[in-house]
């Protein structure tokens, strides 16, 4: 039997304190962990397994309304902010669908506007993570 899969069908994102669910308006999202931008990397660094940075990255709809994503992100610029990522879009963290949480600061303020037409407006974001998120999954120790 195979791994339950993750699909891109569900998705909660909760950003600040208290957290306010952001689904609604990402059209995607990732989690990564990429070598930080170092100029020297010390000796603790590299006994730690080098310098790496994670980012939240993704895209997500344009739009100036109270409570948006877009306003949020515009009015919080290097903030930083509780987030919750729930990748089955389940409300409570299990053992086979946990939640990563941690602290990230917002990045710049997202663009706005985009090509003549009826297509909706997009913008792309990168937040990074302070420190390493944890993968809760439910169990309390």
């Amino acid at each position: 039997m195979g791994s339950t899969r993750i699909k891109g069908t569900k998705l909660k994102l909760t950003i600040g304190t208290p957290g306010v669910d952001y689904w609604g308006d990402l059209s995607s999202w990732k989690i990564s962990n990429d070598d930080a931008d170092k100029d020297v990397t010390t000796f603790e660094d590299a006994a730690a397994g080098g310098s790496k940075q994670f980012k939240l990255t993704g895209t997500a709809i344009q739009s100036t309304a109270s409570g948006s994503f877009w306003r949020y992100v515009w009015e919080n610029t290097g903030v930083d902010a509780a987030f919750t990522i729930a990748p089955h879009g389940n409300e409570t963290a299990t053992a086979d669908q946990p939640h990563v949480i941690g602290t990230l600061t917002i990045g710049a303020k997202p663009d706005l506007g985009g090509d003549a037409g009826n297509g909706a407006y997009t913008f792309d974001f990168e937040f990074l993570v302070v420190g390493t998120p944890t993968l809760d999954s439910g169990s309390e120790e």
